[in-house]
């Protein structure tokens, strides 16, 4: 199965203390390829450097999927830098849609040109599933409706919180993942996307091979049978 996962960028990163990081002025007045030459940052891929739950429990879905054959691309929207590949070096940064205004988001959105470059991935390679793992401020920036527009009708696409949107697709749904669905998996919101593609990864690890939307959907909610739970019955 080729999978594809646009994550977002997360508040909390990981990089060495003695490192500055900067802020989007910094960044753009620069670029990218100059900071990565800045003695005094550090240059980090960005799989490494964004440290929240929700990338945790993704880098552990990913592992998976990957040890079990799957194709698997991520890629991440960086409030700073755009749309990166999880293999792609940054310096540390401090820019974040979740202090923009909406008019602000799209702004710095349309400046990164995030809609056009998730498009042309999307469109590069003929996955089967394509995970949108993002939260409110960064659907707006991706502009999701375009984003969804370029996947293919035999591509399942998988959101999440956007359900005015989704019913507007055949082939695409959306996963409530509020407060109410984080108590009952003992997790808290920002998390409880990452343990969806974690139960999905193990489903699959498990046999289990989702064709349609509800395949999908059961796949991401329901955490797999343990070796433990079937010796009980």
């Amino acid at each position: 199965m080729r999978v594809l996962i646009i994550d977002q960028c997360s508040n909390s990163k990981s990089y060495p203390e003695n490192s500055v990081a900067f802020d989007a002025s910094e960044i753009d007045d620069a670029g990218l390829n100059a900071l990565r030459n800045r003695k005094e940052a550090a240059s980090i891929p960005a799989r490494k450097l964004y440290a929240g739950r929700q990338q945790q429990y993704v880098n552990d879905a990913v592992d998976s999927l990957r040890a079990n054959g799957h194709n698997v691309d991520r890629y991440f929207i960086s409030a700073g830098f755009g749309l990166v590949a999880e293999s792609e070096e940054l310096p540390p940064y401090n820019v974040t849609f979740a202090d923009m205004t909406a008019d602000e988001i799209e702004s710095r959105a349309d400046t990164l040109e995030l809609t056009e470059r998730t498009r042309n991935v999307i469109s590069s390679e003929p996955y089967d599933i394509v995970f949108f793992a993002l939260g409110s401020d960064y659907y707006r920036a991706l502009i999701l409706p375009d984003a969804l527009s370029a996947v293919p009708e035999e591509t399942i696409g998988v959101t999440f919180n956007q359900e005015e949107i989704t019913d507007q697709y055949d082939n695409v749904i959306s996963i409530p993942a509020r407060t109410d669905q984080a108590k009952e998996y003992g997790t808290i919101v920002v998390a409880l996307k990452g343990i969806y593609l974690k139960n999905f990864a193990d489903n699959l690890a498990q046999g289990s091979e989702p064709t349609s939307l509800e395949d999908v959907r059961a796949a991401c909610l329901n955490e797999p049978t343990s070796q433990k739970d079937l010796t009980e019955f």
